[in-house]
Formats: structure tokens, C-alpha cells, sequence
């Protein structure tokens, strides 16, 4: 058993060091995804403060505020200027409200002046004993504009009727605060009331011919504040009162009167907080702007959220990350970039916001730096593996060496891996030590970098024939070492040593060279018992099992070329154990056909999916045995099914296979009618072919369980047509008369002749897995892939690609076979049990 550091190296380290062009083509597509994964981050930030937090708008209000000051004051408009109710005026000439008779002097004394228009930033709601001077004086005037408002329940505050009918218009003096309590924005217009100053503008417009272009009404004014309160223009009340402001001053003026006395009516603008300013200043700036046009034009939200992104994108994809700083540094600059070009913009009386921005741009300043950071420790982390990988493994290789091979063994043998579960039976374990012959010679006749070659490709081909899980070691030289765990038997580790000699039969061709190998494979197995007492060190020792597997080797050099020996173990084990599977294998196929013993049942049928490429959806389901044994388990179809082939029993296993699996598939026609088109495959072995019943059994199991033929397709292999084809065409004609579809299996890896293939009755072909698992490996590969495609074509064959292990095969396969053709394969669906079918049927 591995530890986990070791599991951890064996898989990310070939994938870093081995598998470099692979890496290489996954980076140039995730380098640009990483490169605007700060941009996304960014924006995802602030959308959320933009949409669920009040976060910003302070930013902007400050941003205004500062803008505001550094600016300064800037020039007023000579045609306006504003009498003030002030602290002195009400010394003067008495406590605030005045009477009505106060301004009705104050008009007497405006007449000389011919003042262009005169605006009363003064409630006149409720009656009083002097309305009527007053209103008769306005009249006189006619160039006076009321002031008017709402009170909280929504009802107009006018003035009293003989006042209101004087006036020339009404304008209302309703202001919006912002949180901090300053004015900012003017409602144009209130229910079709205009506010004070564009009322004062339109009068001033129809008394002197002029014509001054107001923006639309239905929105609202951003007011520049251009002047500090103390220095707008302004006379005294009471000044004007007692003729000590010459009429001269007021000559063709927009007037504007209202109250600026400390505690009346009070506002705060960017300039002016303590003291701050009144509501006649307010509607004296709005003047201002119409007048000046240079109120603030807001620029488009939408714009600024494109060029926000822009500016993050540009730092995300330009910025290094190499640099720890340069991310972090070019967001502050660009920031700052952002904050002068606003600024700028102020001054030509644009208003730009800036919060959306500077947070876009700082928080993709940040991510870049975790990006960086990530990174930095990212290549310590790849250092620190490379070099626990080099320390472990062998350099020319990639497998283990001999220290890591030991502390594996060591690790095992005393159960020291914490993923490894304490037992209470016996855990077997082999370990095979393997030698090439003549390596010497080798490195001799062709040279040492020839020969290092042919090694590399040795320990490839002992990678692929072993289990992915099994640890394999090179001992130095042309040794090899592979510790084989968790054995159900000997057998099984006396197979991979057979299997790996049948691997070394095939020469390897090294820089062109064809260099025939051979090897010699000493074999040691150990029992590991949890529960034995364990008094002696050396039984366990690493060192005693790999001397004795050497040992091992060594005697399979004297019994001759690519021969294996087994340490101090009898051969005549293989052949109890064949017999003892044979002996159960004969019970578990009574079993299966004693109808009263089914609750003893051995045999199991999978289901594995078959799916139509065009679409994705499941067409059809190949039924597959397993067989599990009450004492070893679940034991794979590959031991038991040649057995079964040998003596005969595949006739009654492969009857009640189908039997069982047209059952199972007409229920579940009943049951989910969405599968009702599934077709069930199902696989016929050359003895059963060969059996002159099998039409009659097959239309037998179809009538019992009340399947339809066409939902019946038989799988037969090109080898089991070819023993007999004479009786198989025939047989193979009268199951395609009764609906019944015939594919062949394992398509290309027979020895069927074109000219019989021609001949066979058959509904579609199944492209063996090993042309589908070729398809990246060469183009030979898709070579003979889109030869078989070709000729399955032009017999006009339904076409079934066994073996889509990768999404990449999926790709191919459903860009050559889009018309027509399905799929099967573990990247898919695994063979699956009844259940879980049945819950992907039930999510159709």
C-alpha cells in the first residue's frame, strides 16, 4: 500500500514533469482566464457594495465635497444678486416673521431701481391684516415671484389668495438633502411647479425680450456650488429699508430676498458648514447655474462602469506577475490617474463618478498581488515536491528507488499507513523481481544513451501492465522490483508475471532500432497477520523479502530464458486453485438454475449504458455478469469467463444472462415509460452459436418475458462467426427475419475476411476499445478508426464506439459519427446495478 505522500507524488508530479506538452496546451488555454480572473473578482466586489451596500455613495459625496474646495470659488453673475434677512436686519427692525408691511416697503423702495425680477424666497401661506397692501404692491411690480412649498401630508403651501393672484409666478423651495446633510441636486420641477429659480429665470425672460435655455424640467439640477455664501453678492435687509443702498445697485437685477439670519432656515453646502448657509443661497446658486449654464453634467453610469472595467482589464492583463508590487503600484497609479482626469472634468463642470472605478481598479490592484503571492508560493511548493520527487524516485525513470521501495514495504509491513485499514485476516502481498537479460550486451552493441531508452520504455511497459495502484522500483541497472498488495491469491500475481513476459516477447524499437529483450522474474509472496504475535524483526524486515525475491530471480536464470520461479512455492498450487474455481463455478451456475435457490444467487448482471452520440441520451444498455463469491468475493469476468468457455458452462450462464436481462428490461419498459425504446445487448460466446437451439431459446426467453425482438440486439465477436461461418450466416438470417438486430463485437481485432463480412446479416458493428483508446496516441490510430467508420458505412452498419475513457475521444468520436452512432465506455457510465438504472431512469 502506498502512503499518502506517496499516492500525492505519483500523481502530481508526472503531470508536472512528465506530462509537459499536455501541461503546456492547458496553460496557453487558462492563461488568459487567470489573467482577467482579478477583473471578474473586481467586478463581482463592487457589483455586490453597488447593489446590497451604501458603501460608495459616501465616496462620491466626499469625492464632491474635495472637488469642490480645491477648485474654489469661481466668477458670479452680475445680473443677480440677493437681499438678506440677516442677524443685523432683524436687530433692526424686529423679531422674525415680519408683517406683511416689511416688504411691502421693501418693493416701494425696489421701484426706482426697474429691477428685472424679484423672487421672495418667503412663505406667504397664511392671511394677514396687511395682505392686501402687500398684494398691491406686488401688482404694481409685476415682476414678483412667490415661493411655495408642501407640508409632510402633500398639501401646497401657497400663498393666500390675494398675494398668489399678484405675483407673476410661483416657484417652489423644496430641497433634497444628502446623507450628510448637503444639497446637491434641485428638483427642476414638483407637479408641474418649477422651482424658485427657473420660475425667477422665466419671468426674468418675459419681462427683458431674453431667452435663456433651460435643461428639461423632469430632472433634476446638479448644482455646481461655485461661491462661498460670505461672497455672493448681497445687501442688507434693513440697509435696503433705511436707503442705504443707493436704487442705483438694483438697477435691471435679479433679485432674490430670503432669510440668512443664524437658526433660520440653515444648509450646508461644500463650502459653508460652520456657519452654514440658508435656502436663499441654495436657490441663488441654482440662479447661478441657469444663468452661467455651468451646472454639473452627470456622465453615464453605464459608461463609467465600461471604462471602470476597461481600466481593470487593462491592469489585469498587462501587469506581470512576477513582481510583487507592480500589480499593487499600477492599480494606486491608474487610481490616481482616475482621481486627476475626474478632477479635471469638475473644473469644465462634468461630473464623473468615481467610486465604481477606484474600487474596480484597487480591488483588481489587490487580487493581482494575492495572484502574485499565490504564485511565489505556488513555486516553493513545486520546488519543495521536486526535490522530495527526486529524493524518492529514479531520475531516468520516474519510478521509485530503492530507499522509497523499502520504506514502503517497511510502512506496509508493520501497517504504519494511516490509510490503510487495520485487518483481521491475512494480507498477501507478492514481490516480483525483475531482471533483463543481456543488458550489458545491449548497452554494448548499441551504446548507453540507446540503452537508457530501452529502459525508459521498460519501466513504460511495466507501468501499463500492472494495476495503476501497484509500486514499481528500478534497483539500478536493468533491475526492476514491483510489490504487488491486497492479493485475492497467488495466481493472481503469477498473472501479471506471465503477463508481463508476454509484454517482453514484443521487440522494442529504440531510435529505429529493434532490440529484442528477455527477462527473468523471481517471485516472493508474504502473509501479513495482524492478529499472529509478531516476535521476530526479521520476518518483517524489507531486506529479508527482497533477498528472497532476488533469490528468486536468481533460480529463474537457471531454468532458462523469460522463465519465473516462485520462492519455496509449489506450481502445483496454480492447478488447486483452477480446480477449487472450477468446483465453484459449477455451483454458482446450478444455482442459477434452480428457480427455488434464488436467494443464494452467485451471478450478477450490470447494466452498461449506450449512448447516441448526436444527443447524449441513453439508446440502449449492454448486460454484463459478475459473479460474487461467497467466500472471494466479487470475482472479475476475466477469470471465470474463459473457465466458463473451456468446459462448457458459458452455454447455461449465457441462457440466463439473457433470460434475465430481457426480464429486467421489459419492467423497466413498464415501469418508466420514457425507456420504453431501450434496446438490451447482450453478448453470445462461440459455444452458444454453435448450438443448433440457440434461435429456439432465444425466441423462447423473448415470449416469456414479453419482450419485442427489435428491442433484442446480439453481440457476437468476428472470431465466433468465422469457426463456422456457413452455419453461422444461416442462423444469423433467421434471428434477423424475427426482428432481432445483430452487431459484432470487438470490431477489427478478428480475423473476418471482407469478403464473408459482405455476406453476414448484422445490423451495426462495435468499434473495439483499442482503436478508440488509439485515437490521440498516433495518427495510425484514427487512421484505422476512420477506415472501420468507412466500411461500417458502406455496408450501411449502425456503428457503437466501445472503450470513451476521455472527453477527448467523446469530442472526436461525436464529430465523426454525428449523424449516426453511439457511445459506450467508462468516461460515460461504468457497468451499473439495477438501482442505479433505475434512478437514472427516473431522472429522465
Amino acid at each position: 500500500m502506498r502512503s499518502l505522500f506517496s499516492e500525492f507524488i505519483s500523481r502530481l508530479v508526472p503531470k508536472l514533469l512528465l506530462n509537459h506538452r499536455i501541461n503546456s496546451r492547458r496553460s496557453r488555454l487558462l492563461h488568459p482566464i487567470w489573467r482577467v480572473l482579478p477583473t471578474i473578482f473586481a467586478t463581482s466586489i463592487t457589483l455586490l457594495l453597488t447593489l446590497y451596500s451604501g458603501f460608495l455613495q459616501p465616496i462620491e459625496l466626499f469625492a464632491y465635497n474635495s472637488f469642490t474646495n480645491w477648485r474654489g470659488d469661481r466668477p458670479w453673475d452680475e445680473r443677480l444678486m440677493m437681499i438678506s434677512i440677516d442677524d443685523e436686519s432683524i436687530q433692526k427692525l424686529g423679531r422674525f416673521p415680519w408683517t406683511r408691511d416689511r416688504y411691502v416697503q421693501l418693493l416701494q423702495k425696489l421701484e426706482p431701481a426697474e429691477t428685472s425680477v424679484i423672487g421672495f424666497d418667503i412663505l406667504w401661506s397664511e392671511p394677514s391684516g396687511n395682505d392686501r397692501e402687500l398684494a398691491a404692491a406686488i401688482e404694481r411690480s409685476q415682476k414678483v415671484v412667490l415661493a411655495m412649498a408642501w407640508d409632510k401630508s402633500g398639501q401646497p403651501l401657497l400663498p393666500v389668495e390675494p398675494i398668489g393672484n399678484a405675483g407673476a409666478a410661483v416657484g417652489h423651495i423644496l430641497k433634497r438633502e444628502d446623507i450628510d446633510g448637503i444639497v446637491r441636486q434641485m428638483d427642476l420641477q414638483i407637479h408641474d411647479v418649477p422651482t424658485l429659480g427657473v420660475a425667477m429665470l422665466q419671468t426674468y425672460d418675459l419681462t427683458n425680450a431674453t431667452f435663456n435655455l433651460l435643461p428639461q424640467l423632469n430632472q433634476t439640477l446638479t448644482i455646481n456650488w461655485t461661491k462661498r455664501v460670505k461672497d455672493i453678492p448681497q445687501v442688507s435687509f434693513s440697509d435696503v429699508i433705511n436707503d442705504q443702498v443707493p436704487s442705483s445697485v438694483f438697477y435691471h437685477k435679479i433679485i432674490l430676498v430670503g432669510a440668512t439670519a443664524s437658526g433660520i432656515d440653515s444648509l450646508v453646502t461644500p463650502f459653508d458648514r460652520n456657519p452654514p448657509a440658508s435656502g436663499v443661497h441654495l436657490h441663488a446658486m441654482v440662479l447661478q447655474n441657469l444663468l452661467q449654464k455651468n451646472s454639473l453634467v452627470v456622465t453615464n453610469s453605464n459608461d463609467i462602469w465600461i471604462l471602470a472595467l476597461v481600466g481593470s482589464l487593462i491592469i489585469s492583463l498587462l501587469s506581470p506577475r512576477k513582481n510583487l508590487w507592480i500589480g499593487s503600484i499600477s492599480a494606486f497609479a491608474l487610481a490616481g490617474i482616475w482621481v486627476i482626469t475626474a478632477f479635471i472634468a469638475f473644473i469644465a463642470n462634468y461630473w464623473i463618478a468615481i467610486a465604481v472605478p477606484i474600487l474596480m481598479i484597487l480591488l483588481t490592484g489587490f487580487a493581482i498581488a494575492l495572484q502574485e503571492r499565490w504564485q511565489v508560493w505556488r513555486s516553493l511548493q513545486t520546488t519543495k515536491i521536486q526535490l522530495e520527487y527526486e529524493s524518492t524516485h529514479d531520475h531516468l525513470t520516474g519510478l521509485y528507488n530503492r530507499s522509497q521501495f523499502e520504506r514502503i514495504l517497511q510502512n506496509l509491513l508493520h501497517q504504519n499507513i494511516p490509510s490503510l485499514p487495520k485487518r483481521d485476516r491475512p494480507h498477501l502481498l507478492a514481490i516480483l523481481w525483475i531482471n533483463i537479460a543481456r543488458f550489458k550486451n545491449i548497452n554494448d552493441t548499441f551504446g548507453h544513451p540507446i540503452g537508457n531508452l530501452l529502459i525508459v520504455e521498460v519501466s513504460k511497459c511495466l507501468r501499463s501492465t500492472v494495476p495503476s495502484q501497484v509500486s514499481i522500483a528500478r534497483f539500478g541497472g536493468a533491475e526492476f522490483v514491483i510489490l504487488l498488495e491486497s492479493l485475492s491469491d497467488e495466481q493472481e500475481a503469477i498473472a501479471i508475471a506471465d503477463a508481463i513476459q508476454s509484454k517482453f516477447k514484443i521487440p522494442f524499437i529504440i531510435a529505429g532500432n529493434q532490440i529484442d529483450i528477455s527477462a527473468n522474474i523471481g517471485i516472493k509472496f508474504h502473509q501479513i497477520n495482524p492478529i499472529e504475535e509478531r516476535n521476530s524483526s526479521e520476518i518483517n524486515s524489507p531486506e529479508i523479502l527482497l533477498r528472497d525475491a532476488d533469490t528468486a530471480m536468481f533460480y529463474a536464470k537457471k531454468l532458462g530464458i523469460s522463465c519465473n520461479q516462485v520462492f519455496h512455492i509449489s506450481m502445483r498450487e496454480r492447478v488447486l486453485k483452477r480446480l477449487q474455481l472450477e468446483k465453484d463455478l459449477r455451483k454458482a451456475v446450478a444455482i442459477s438454475q434452480d428457480i427455488q435457490n434464488q436467494p443464494h444467487q452467485e451471478f450478477l448482471i450490470y447494466y452498461q449504458p449506450i449512448l447516441a452520440l448526436s444527443n447524449m441520451q441513453i439508446v440502449g444498455l449492454e448486460a454484463l455478469i459478475r459473479w460474487q463469491h461467497p467466500e472471494r468475493g466479487l470475482i472479475s469476468p476475466t477469470q471465470f469467463i474463459p473457465l466458463a468457455e473451456e468446459t462448457g458452462l458459458i452455454v447455461p450462464i449465457g441462457d440466463w444472462i439473457m433470460r434475465n436481462a430481457c426480464l429486467q428490461l421489459k419492467s423497466w419498459h413498464q415501469k418508466f415509460p420514457k425507456a420504453k425504446d431501450i434496446t438490451i445487448s447482450v453478448n453470445l460466446s462461440p459455444k452458444q452459436l454453435a448450438q443448433k437451439d440457440v434461435l429456439e431459446k432465444c425466441l423462447n426467453i423473448l415470449q416469456q418475458t414479453q419482450l419485442s425482438p427489435e428491442h433484442l440486439k446480439i453481440e457476437l465477436t468476428e472470431s465466433s462467426i468465422m469457426e463456422n461461418p456457413n452455419s453461422a450466416l444461416t442462423i444469423l438470417n433467421q434471428m434477423r427475419q424475427v426482428g432481432i438486430k445483430i452487431y459484432i463485437d470487438d470490431f477489427g481485432t478478428g480475423y473476418s475476411s471482407l469478403a464473408y463480412l459482405h455476406k453476414f446479416p448484422f445490423d451495426g458493428l462495435k468499434i473495439d476499445r483499442s482503436f478508440v483508446n488509439n485515437i490521440h496516441t498516433n495518427t495510425n490510430g484514427m487512421g484505422i478508426l476512420q477506415a472501420i467508420i468507412a466500411l461500417a458505412k458502406s455496408v450501411k452498419a449502425h456503428i457503437v464506439a466501445e472503450g470513451i475513457e476521455s472527453l477527448a475521444q467523446l469530442n472526436y468520436l461525436q464529430d465523426l459519427l454525428s449523424e449516426d452512432g453511439d457511445g459506450q465506455g467508462f468516461f460515460l457510465f461504468r457497468p451499473l446495478d439495477v438501482k442505479a438504472i433505475e434512478a437514472i431512469f427516473q431522472s429522465i
